[in-house]
């Protein structure tokens, strides 16, 4: 079951960067230099998903706490960026600094070893617009997603730029879609 569940979240990361391409190919369509440099790194993207080194490692509900790690530091940055007005990029910065830090206080915690990752990934997310979000529950919601997503691909894609980014992406947009569809 395990197995599966890895097999499915490298799907959705894989399905996530696609459509964040396609985006940007949609936004930039009369450009032909632009459409194909996207070509061109999808292209490349998708290989090196494909090729990638994947750990599987059987620990999927002790990882749990990943979520509530992803949580917090998406609702600090939102707090920090609307609240306090940082600006994003400076909360999002911030909350990824003082969290760099947790490992220091026990070098032997694996828990400890993991804050920082999953707290600046929810700190993607909490940089999201007053337009796409515009309360703390719509961030409460996407931290959520964007930790379960992260717990669910925990071993996948390890040493690749843009994870965690993609991750809170994803929160997001899956965030943005649920609300559409229900409300």
């Amino acid at each position: 079951m395990t197995k599966l569940i890895r097999r499915f979240s490298f799907f959705i990361l894989i399905v996530f960067q696609m459509v964040f391409l396609l985006a940007i190919l949609f936004d930039k369509m009369a450009t032909p230099l632009i459409l194909s440099f996207i070509i061109g790194i999808s292209i490349l993207i998708s290989i090196a998903y494909f090729k990638a080194p994947r750990d599987e490692e059987e620990h999927f509900l002790e990882d749990a706490y990943l979520i509530l790690f992803a949580v917090l530091g998406a609702v600090a940055t939102f707090y920090l960026n609307t609240k306090i007005n940082l600006g994003s990029i400076i909360s999002a910065s911030l909350v990824g600094f003082i969290a760099s830090f947790a490992p220091n206080f026990d070098k032997k915690s694996s828990i400890l070893k993991e804050f920082p990752a999953a707290v600046y990934c929810g700190s993607f997310v909490g940089m999201t617009s007053s337009q796409v979000a515009p309360n703390i529950k719509f961030i409460l919601f996407a931290g959520f997603i964007a930790g379960a997503i992260l717990m669910l691909s925990k071993n996948i894609f390890n040493g690749f730029g843009g994870k965690l980014g993609t991750i809170a992406f994803g929160g997001v947009a899956i965030t943005s879609v649920l609300i559409y569809l229900i409300f």
